[in-house]
């Protein structure tokens, strides 16, 4: 079966579990208090667990390195183009910095590792490369860029974080010390088979079972209703930057790289994902259009279902 099926399959069956989350959450048997909680869960959990399996038993090589700057590339550039959108459409300050904050950096851990766990079957590989992509290539620049684009375009009274601060949150989150762990014991080519090793391996392969589940929990949760007339623009701009533009200029960094075609295929993948939600969390805090950002990211998910297969597919399919 050809990627680009396997990608439009995966798609689907994401979406199709998000509305079995939206169904829950109508019954009320999962509500947004729960939110918080799942979002520990992926976070100092899931995706720990997952960072450390994939990169503790696989070594990284030059060309992952590329991968990481092709998607750093992406996103910074991204978020100059966001902001010269911004001008020419005569936006507020505060608008500016919503369309910067949803436009720039895509959801390529919460939405991207279920995706390529599914669509590159039996590939342990695919699934370090999206691990490396989501947590330097876009990792690192949503825990320090987007704060610093928040409090500049913001109106938050609030203490303002600094860039030392943000860094210091995530060198000492869950996340980064798997990714530091996974690293250093990587020269060692641990052997995930091994009887001794085996059932902490499984047991890693267990909670990587959940993410999927856990990541449409919380996505199901935090979509909401938005009045769209007021936002068209934004909306358009937003998602021919995230889900178009941001693919494109992935795939042709790819080529300057000469990366091969299963990294290419990953970048466009990752790289043609919905916003990330974290932009969200600063747009909240630092008075930043928040209710704007909502609405953009909320549209980026339900355009992907088509852009994501269809770009994919006139990109590397």
């Amino acid at each position: 079966m050809s990627h680009n099926l396997l990608v439009l399959q995966t798609v689907l069956a994401f979406a199709f579990l998000v509305l079995v989350c939206l169904l829950l959450k109508k019954l009320e048997i999962i509500r947004e208090e729960h939110g918080p909680l799942f979002a520990r869960l992926v976070t100092d959990v899931a995706l720990p667990a997952v960072i450390f399996s994939q990169l503790a038993t696989h070594q990284v090589n030059c060309s992952q390195l590329l991968l990481i700057l092709a998607m750093v590339v992406t996103g910074t550039i991204s978020l100059g183009v966001a902001w010269l959108a911004g001008k020419l459409l005569r936006e507020s300050r505060l608008n500016i910095g919503a369309l910067m904050l949803s436009s720039s950096f895509s959801s390529s851990a919460l939405i991207g590792y279920p995706l390529v766990q599914y669509a590159f079957p039996n590939n342990p590989e695919a699934l370090t490369d999206a691990i490396l992509l989501s947590e330097l290539g876009v990792g690192l620049p949503l825990f320090t860029i987007c704060v610093v684009v928040a409090m500049y375009f913001g109106e938050g009274r609030g203490e303002p974080r600094t860039f030392c601060q943000s860094l210091r949150d995530y060198v000492g989150s869950p996340i980064f010390v798997a990714l530091v762990a996974g690293l250093l014991v990587s020269p060692l080519g641990l052997d995930p088979r091994q009887p001794f090793l085996a059932p902490f391996f499984k047991t890693f392969d267990m909670i990587r079972d959940g993410l999927a589940l856990l990541s449409c929990l919380i996505l199901g949760i935090q979509l909401k209703y938005r009045p769209v007339r007021v936002l068209a623009p934004l909306i358009v701009v937003s998602a021919l930057i995230q889900l178009v533009f941001q693919p494109w200029l992935g795939d042709l960094q790819a080529s300057w790289y000469q990366l091969s075609l299963e990294q290419r295929q990953i970048l466009v993948l990752e790289s043609g994902m919905p916003s990330a939600i974290l932009p969200l969390v600063y747009a909240t805090r630092y008075q930043c259009a928040p209710e704007i950002c909502a609405s953009l990211i909320f549209f980026h998910i339900l355009a992907s279902l088509v852009t994501l297969p269809s770009v994919f597919a006139a990109l590397v399919g």
